[in-house]
């Protein structure tokens, strides 16, 4: 007899506790590793630190509020370059669809510029720009939009014609055939490329910084290369690598997930 009753299968939460555990065994030998090749004095303190003396300058920069306005500062220039480069490569992504004859000379472009190292921006913008924010988002901007560009016109291109003509058939038109049809099929390569976007964008923004602010976490990278404080270095780099793996395991690869799973692309 059925009570009314439903129980949450465990079976859900197994891959989160099993991709969980496997972090933390990760964590666990890397930290191992670390305090061994401290034990072994290859380097001086100074300029290898222990775990511990990384945990320690970690929490100094914590209460004396310099991580905190580092995270802020880069936060925010994260947000607002990563959202400037992602609606302009969509826009033009669909202009690409639509002006063929443009859209095969701008990809062949587009390409070749997406092999551009992003630090080779800096000097560009710190001459065209100056050293502002503007020159940064510039920088993170042109290193990520062609991947949204050419992610959206793949996308967009490789739809089976099938799908379009049976569309057309059943009367959808323009803006209905774009947002039913094209823009759902199109989903899983664009979102492929906001993720390939994203990590450009968090390359060249920590690259911007060293070279060109004052305030941010690729500042303090800067600032501790040049006092010579490796544990403060380190610091930030470990705050640097886990906002890019959080980002990407809690938002965009959830993301992409759960729309390759709601068009049937994954078991």
């Amino acid at each position: 007899m059925e009570t009314g009753i439903r129980t949450s299968s465990p079976k859900g939460h197994r891959p989160m506790l099993t991709e969980a555990l496997d972090v933390a065994i990760i964590t666990a030998v890397f930290l191992g590793a670390w305090q061994l090749v401290f034990w072994m004095r290859f380097y001086p303190p100074y300029l290898f630190p222990s775990p511990a003396m990384t945990f320690a300058t970690f929490l100094q920069l914590i209460t004396s509020g310099t991580l905190a306005l580092g995270l802020f500062t880069t936060g925010y220039r994260l947000i607002g370059g990563f959202a400037i480069a992602v609606g302009a490569g969509i826009g033009i992504g669909l202009v690409m669809v639509t002006f063929r004859r443009f859209g095969r000379v701008m990809s062949s472009f587009a390409l070749g510029l997406q092999s551009f190292p992003s630090i080779a921006w800096v000097p560009f913008a710190i001459l065209i720009i100056g050293l502002t924010d503007w020159g940064i988002l510039f920088v993170m901007v042109m290193s990520s939009i062609f991947s949204v560009m050419l992610s959206t016109y793949a996308g967009i291109r490789n739809i089976p014609p099938i799908y379009l003509k049976a569309s057309k058939n059943m009367g959808a038109r323009r803006m209905s055939l774009f947002r039913r049809v094209m823009l759902p099929a199109a989903a899983p390569s664009l979102i492929t490329g906001i993720r390939q976007a994203w990590s450009f964008a968090w390359h060249a923004l920590v690259g911007a910084e060293i070279l060109m602010a004052t305030i941010g976490l690729g500042a303090i990278l800067y600032l501790g290369s040049e006092f010579a404080r490796m544990d403060e270095i380190i610091a930030a780099m470990i705050v640097i690598f886990g906002i890019g793996f959080i980002t990407d395991r809690l938002v965009f690869a959830r993301l992409e997930n759960g729309i390759r799973a709601k068009w049937g692309l994954s078991n």
